[in-house]
């Protein structure tokens, strides 16, 4: 295992570096670099040149503050072009004892593997949820366990070919290792989910600048991945537009300003507009700012509420809904949430760390802390674009048995 690890969070609206020590079984933020993303829409690299810069000017400043080169590091995989889906695998359990090895593990998840794949797709990860031994089900690890018969069951997350060669070139370009893909949901749970929460049932919505990715956890496991194609920029955008400010000014306006609902909102407050293009400043009432974000943020939230009536689990989600990314911190999402989900909601900022903790803890740190925490738990052996995942030590055996068997 390496001593210092690195990810790579780019977004629609920063891109951020983080650099992270392994110090006796322990994480410490050693480096943080953010700087404002160029060259990325929905999540999705549009031009591989601006997001090499942005890239670049963010690990310099983690480079400054750690002392160390970012040389390789893990990177989140977001946009509308991932696509989740279960897949189930059987097998015999052949040897002369019947008792489930290494082997046969690996190869009910190969065959859970064998699904349609559109041409222009290929596969992100392979998450192991649960395993059956003839008639004993939720089963997390099946190593060692008698039987005749193996069952798995897996989540399988696909993501668009071009969009994942383009990411790789733009770190690349940065002069950056891509040592592997990751899902920014699955990051976000990384950081801000406990075992308990993944249990009970429990949906992660990591409201970024151009998508909003969605991750439900039931009985331990990923059981749904979707993407919403709408964030944080198109409330700036709406807010752009109805106040007639340019799209810096109007972000300003909705970090500081911003509620998601009207109704929190005190009528009588205001606020002054700063000049633009020769006209004076201006005075507006509050809650005709909140007027033009509750609409989109409604939105948003019925797009969410859509994928979970789709994943056939939203009445099973004891857990709630937890929301990070920047777009949670706007005042009154939480209640707006709760309201159109019918579902108890909450901000998480990452599970607490070591070092310089200060500076990742918030919401908007959650896939880059994410990021870290896996790195640290699979190491950097587990695969170019493809992970086997399951909680507890069944990826470590695995890991071993890829590397003495392929």
């Amino acid at each position: 295992m390496k001593e210092f690890l690195s990810a790579i969070d780019i977004g629609s609206s920063l891109t951020r570096v983080v650099v992270g020590r392994l110090a006796e079984e322990s994480l410490e933020v050693v480096g943080v670099g953010a700087v404002p993303s160029r060259g990325v829409r929905g999540g999705v690299v549009v031009n591989i040149e601006n997001v090499v810069q942005s890239i670049a000017d963010a690990a310099r400043e983690a480079e400054l503050m750690s002392g160390m080169m970012v040389q390789d590091a893990y990177v989140n995989v977001s946009g509308k072009h991932l696509h989740g889906e279960n897949s189930r695998g059987v097998v015999a359990i052949t040897n002369r004892e019947r008792v489930v090895t290494e082997n046969d593990v690996y190869r009910v998840i190969e065959g859970a593997q064998y699904v349609r794949i559109p041409a222009d797709q290929e596969i992100l990860h392979v998450l192991a949820r649960e395993f059956s031994v003839d008639d004993q089900t939720g089963i997390k690890d099946p190593i060692g366990m008698t039987g005749v018969r193996l069952e798995g069951e897996v989540h399988i997350v696909m993501a668009a070919k071009t969009a994942l060669t383009n990411l790789n070139k733009a770190v690349n370009g940065a002069g950056i290792r891509m040592v592997d893909g990751i899902m920014s949901s699955l990051a976000s749970a990384e950081s801000s989910l406990s075992a308990g929460e993944k249990d009970l049932g429990t949906v992660v919505v990591d409201m970024g600048g151009g998508v909003c990715d969605i991750a439900v956890y039931l009985e331990g496991g990923l059981f749904f991945s979707s993407v919403v194609p709408l964030g944080g920029i198109h409330v700036t955008q709406d807010l752009s537009i109805g106040l007639k400010l340019p799209v810096e000014q109007a972000e300003i306006v909705k970090k500081t300003m911003g509620c998601a609902r009207a109704s929190l909102v005190d009528p009588t407050d205001k606020v002054e507009l700063p000049a633009v293009s020769g006209r004076p400043p201006r005075w507006v009432l509050v809650k005709d700012i909140a007027a033009i974000i509750e609409p989109r943020m409604t939105e948003i939230f019925e797009f969410i509420d859509e994928q979970l009536v789709r994943s056939g689990k939203k009445n099973a989600l004891a857990g709630g809904v937890v929301l990070t990314g920047g777009a949670s911190l706007l005042d009154g999402t939480v209640s707006l949430a709760e309201e159109i989900l019918g579902l108890n909601a909450t901000v998480a900022s990452p599970a607490q760390v070591g070092g310089f903790s200060d500076r990742v803890d918030s919401p908007e740190y959650a896939t880059s802390v994410g990021l870290l925490r896996f790195a640290a738990r699979i190491g950097d052996e587990g695969g170019a674009q493809q992970q086997i995942e399951n909680e507890g030590g069944l990826i470590s055996r695995l890991k071993n048995w890829f590397q003495e068997n392929l």
